[in-house]
């Protein structure tokens, strides 16, 4: 029998062996864990003290030194009696916050020059004859501010300023959304970034120009910016909104009322303004196909069809049609109307859709002082153009019948219909009679 010479070696042990070798891992692993363990460093301890940044950091302490005193006065009255003495805390006088607006009556009285916003996309909507006519019985004087210019075609702010100019002194403005306070709660590099604006410091200069000590109170209707204006104001002269003062001193001579007045919007009648849908669209969302439909009543085929890049439909009732099958929106097989309208909704809340109220005017030019600030904001492209300032949208609440009208009202149709065919069958029976007769 011939001897195999390439016969390898077998790769069987004993259990002896075998388990061996286990019991060497897990000791091993184990010793690698502990040393693991003390060698990461161990979380460091909460520090309980108040960084500088955070925002109330006096008004926490304060209350943190009281609640240690109370304590205190605890311990010693226990001691004292011996026995258990629970105090009320004292009561302490809380730091009235002002409020964000104040009545345009209050202003106009308060305030020597008046500076009215307006949105740029409706200024029609944002006019109002009773305040103007209240302005000039108080023989005060008014500026208006033409606010959000960044969000319509430059060819519209300077139609509107042309208009506007017959009637008093225009400031074109871009204002800032970061709102001042004592307390710095923003990174000043996202400061930097969010907080621009243009059309202030013309409108400084101008107001530097008074001989007399005077002070500037701001009105408008809602959403229009009041409070941007205000903030981009503060913000040019270094300053910053206090707590316990309604106005801010801004320069030696003029004062500037930080709570600005409200003009009232009105009751929502048969048609409102867009603005008016804007700022009351928690209200609007749950009507969005009323609303929309209302909107395509005001906007020509042709604009329609280029900034919503949409194919040839029937205008108007066939817009939100057009519109789901554009955005691939379907309840079922049917086209859903809601979700489309809700969409358009969501991009006018946005600003991703941009539109105006088309006015008919010449086109004039800004002086070279406003358009040096103000160029770099402007508008160059073109905004979805409404044809009215006005939009006719018509809400009909569904009136929810109670049960036990529903059911009475059947009660009482099932007896009618019960009185009728018994009524028939009557006549039935005595033509039958009179004619076996």
């Amino acid at each position: 029998m011939v001897k195999a010479f390439n016969k390898k070696e077998s790769k069987r042990m004993t259990c002896h062996k075998k388990y061996k070798i286990r019991r060497k891992v897990r000791e091993h692993n184990r010793k690698l864990a502990k040393t693991l363990k003390n060698s990461v460093n161990k979380k460091k301890k909460i520090d309980g003290s108040i960084p500088n940044m955070a925002p109330f950091k006096e008004e926490i302490l304060l209350e943190a030194i009281q609640q240690a005193e109370l304590k205190k006065e605890e311990k010693k009255l226990k001691k004292q009696k011996g026995g258990l003495v629970v105090t009320k805390p004292k009561a302490t006088a809380t730091p009235v916050n002002p409020a964000k607006s104040s009545s345009k009556h209050v202003v106009i009285s308060n305030s020597d020059i008046i500076l009215w916003v307006l949105d740029a996309r409706n200024v029609t909507e944002c006019l109002d004859e009773d305040t103007l006519g209240e302005i000039k019985d108080a023989e005060k004087r008014f500026i208006f501010i033409l606010n959000k210019i960044d969000l319509v075609p430059a060819k519209v702010v300077t139609t509107w300023y042309t208009k506007l100019s017959k009637v008093a002194t225009v400031f074109p403005v871009k204002s800032t959304e970061v709102m001042l306070t004592t307390c710095e709660q923003i990174i000043p590099a996202f400061k930097q970034k969010f907080a621009k604006f243009g059309g202030i410091k013309p409108l400084l200069a101008h107001l530097n120009k008074e001989t007399e000590a005077v002070k500037i109170g701001v009105i408008g209707k809602p959403s229009v910016g009041k409070s941007c204006v205000v903030s981009s104001i503060l913000r040019a002269c270094g300053r910053t909104k206090t707590k316990r003062s309604s106005d801010t001193k801004i320069s030696e001579k003029i004062r500037l009322i930080t709570i600005p007045g409200l003009i009232g919007a009105g009751e929502a009648g048969d048609s409102v303004g867009p603005l008016y849908i804007l700022s009351h669209m928690s209200k609007y969302m749950n009507y969005p196909v009323e609303v929309i439909s209302a909107l395509a009543r005001v906007i020509s085929k042709d604009s329609a069809m280029f900034h919503f890049t949409l194919p040839e439909f029937d205008h108007p009732t066939g817009f939100l049609d057009a519109l789901a099958v554009r955005y691939n929106l379907y309840f079922g097989k049917n086209p859903d109307h809601g979700a489309a309208a809700r969409l358009v909704l969501k991009h006018l809340r946005d600003h991703k859709l941009r539109f105006h109220v088309s006015t008919s005017g010449e086109e004039g030019v800004l002086p070279a002082e406003i358009l040096s600030d103000v160029e770099a904001f402007l508008y160059r492209e073109d905004s979805l153009p409404l044809m009215s300032s006005e939009i006719p949208v018509k809400i009909v609440k569904a009136v929810k019948k109670k049960r036990g009208e529903t059911d009475m009202e059947g009660v009482e149709s099932g007896d009618e219909e019960d009185e009728e065919e018994d009524e028939g069958k009557s006549g039935d029976e005595e033509e039958s009679d009179n004619e076996m007769e």
